[in-house]
């Protein structure tokens, strides 16, 4: 990655936003629902209250044409997107073409360049960087508040908590200007990166649910029962009531050595072994047993805003307000209920997923929420229900009538074998009459609901095409 260029095109975004401040114009953010997305709207939002800005700030769901007709009803003097607006440059170029636009993006561009001399498109994957990897939505973020005002370095936490929330460090450790970002929240001593166990549940699970409902890998006979999971820790010689930051460091690592051992005698994968134990962001503003304490614990909470379309709840829990983080407390364990509740049904209905050559296809109709596809997708690969490098794709009824909305999810083994998920879907979408795009490893689809079967049977003719062109099959 071409560093320095993309820090030129960072330079260039912040002294847009710096010159419609001195202006005394609205700065107008639209950011995505997401983790990422909301540390990346909060942290912009930080950075603009900071130089006595005013602001309007917007957590959206995605960015179609409809949203782009309301945004420009506003007439504002600048918009900033953020974690969103790549795949809608022509949207935004045809919407916004008389006002100033910084798109503030880690997603690949997929509707061609800007035109518009007055949009700016800062965009790390235009640099060489990795989209899944490198840089997240509020990394970008971050380093253009970093640009408006070096004091804004003491963002970085939540830059880290959006990473995490984006899985940038999937494979356990981070990479790319991810690293930066470490760097500079090390510096400030509002972080401490540790070797861990990356099960979900550090802070606020006692370790009995934090293996019982591990899911990122699953534990084989231990994840999704409770007594067995109790048996094993007693079995090993832990209180099954204790919480994995109340064990000392000895006690930490006997158990990081117990359950590798127990996936390598149940054949999980080296890639499910590798990722059990990793980096760990802890951060020091807030004490241990507070969710907010480990990044990933502190994602989860605004995804759960997010999801429940409190994306704002989420933004004013990063911006310090207790009041905010109490009542999304409430939230995440209803999204936690919703999460254990899909995993049943997953497994309990998976012999209806249609599995073609290269993927496959599972229509949930209205038994999982538009929101929870992606989530879903991922609990089918990792519960196993999927070959790991065969991608999968769980549709369901959308909230607007006529539509169903999709996400796929791939592994590192599936992207070896040649597949790129979001251009996959892109085309898809254009010849289905939908919207979509991503990542290589996750991406997302709205098509009409007439079109499954069509689209079952194009997707693994895409997908096909990818894995004949560069694919390395190792089967």
């Amino acid at each position: 990655m071409d560093k320095n260029a993309f820090l030129e095109k960072v330079r260039e975004g912040a002294e847009l936003i710096k010159m419609h401040i001195e202006l005394g114009h609205t700065i107008r953010i639209v950011s995505h629902r997401d983790a990422d997305g909301i540390t990346a709207g909060a942290i912009l939002a930080k950075a603009l209250a900071r130089e006595g800005a005013d602001f309007h700030l917007s957590i959206v769901k995605q960015l179609g044409e409809d949203t782009l007709k309301e945004l420009a009803e506003e007439k504002q003097k600048i918009y900033v997107f953020s974690d969103l607006g790549s795949g809608s440059i022509k949207l935004i170029e045809n919407y916004l073409k008389d006002v100033s636009v910084v798109i503030a993006d880690h997603h690949p561009p997929e509707d061609g360049e800007i035109e518009q001399e007055n949009h700016i498109l800062v965009n790390p994957t235009q640099f060489g960087a990795d989209s899944v990897r490198d840089l997240s939505g509020s990394g970008v973020a971050y380093f253009i508040a970093r640009a408006i005002n070096e004091k804004n370095r003491d963002l970085s936490h939540l830059a880290l908590v959006g990473a995490v929330g984006d899985m940038q460090e999937i494979d356990g450790q981070f990479h790319g200007m991810n690293l930066d970002i470490i760097e500079d929240a090390k510096r400030l001593d509002l972080i401490e990166l540790r070797k861990e166990l990356r099960l979900f549940g550090r802070e606020t699970r006692t370790l009995a649910q934090m293996l019982a409902y591990a899911s990122n890998p699953e534990l084989p006979g231990i994840t999704g029962d409770l007594r067995n999971a109790i048996e094993f820790l007693r079995s090993k010689g832990f209180d099954p009531d204790m919480k994995y930051w109340q064990l000392r460091e000895e006690e930490k690592r006997k158990l990081h050595d117990a359950l590798v051992i127990h996936l390598i005698k149940n054949n999980a994968s080296k890639e499910d072994i590798d990722r059990l134990i990793g980096d760990v962001v802890l951060i020091k503003l807030y004490p241990e047993g507070d969710p907010r304490h480990e990044a990933r614990e502190f994602a989860t909470l605004l995804n759960a805003t997010g999801r429940l379309n409190m994306g704002t709840l989420g933004v004013a829990i990063c911006l310090g307000d207790e009041k905010s983080f109490k009542e999304a407390l409430k939230l995440v364990d209803e999204y936690k209920k919703e999460q254990i509740e899909m995993r049943r049904y997953l497994i309990q209905n998976w012999s209806n997923a249609v599995e073609k050559e290269h993927a496959y296809i599972f229509y949930a109709g209205k038994n999982i929420k538009d929101t929870m596809v992606g989530i879903a997708a991922t609990m089918a690969i990792n519960s196993q229900l999927a070959k790991p490098e065969k991608p999968v794709i769980v549709l369901a009824d959308s909230e607007e009538n006529g539509l169903v909305k999709g996400s796929a999810r791939t592994t590192k083994r599936g992207i070896e074998k040649g597949y790129d998920l979001g251009e996959a879907l892109r085309k898809a979408a254009e010849i289905l009459g939908g919207e979509g795009g991503g990542h290589a490893i996750a991406a997302g689809i709205r098509i009409p609901k007439d079109k499954i079967d069509e689209f079952t049977e194009l997707i693994d003719k895409l997908l096909g095409e990818q894995n004949s062109n560069g694919g390395r099959d190792e089967n």
